[in-house]
């Protein structure tokens, strides 16, 4: 898989500096039941960070408790626009 070293993100370029995954067999209207079972799969230990993008806002944060119980330890809903360093 070819792993860019930037990506353009509405129209401004941006040095990329963490793993870039891609879900083929997922549309984005997946149910959250598919999506933990995708995620039940990672060691909780070793993701540092997830970011809710996707969804209504009630139902990120939702989503974002179950994610805790299931052990993540820091999920994210960012702002609209907001920027987040991954340093």
């Amino acid at each position: 898989m070819h792993h860019p070293k930037e990506v353009t993100i509405y129209g401004q370029v941006h040095e990329v500096n963490a793993t870039i995954g891609e879900l083929r067999s997922m549309s984005a209207h997946g149910d959250y039941d598919d999506l933990l079972q995708f995620l039940g799969c990672q060691d909780t230990r070793k993701v540092q960070k997830l970011f809710l993008v996707h969804g209504e806002y009630d139902v990120q944060q939702d989503f974002r408790e179950r994610l805790l119980r299931k052990g993540f330890s820091d999920v994210q809903i960012p702002a609209r626009h907001e920027e987040v360093g991954l340093g």
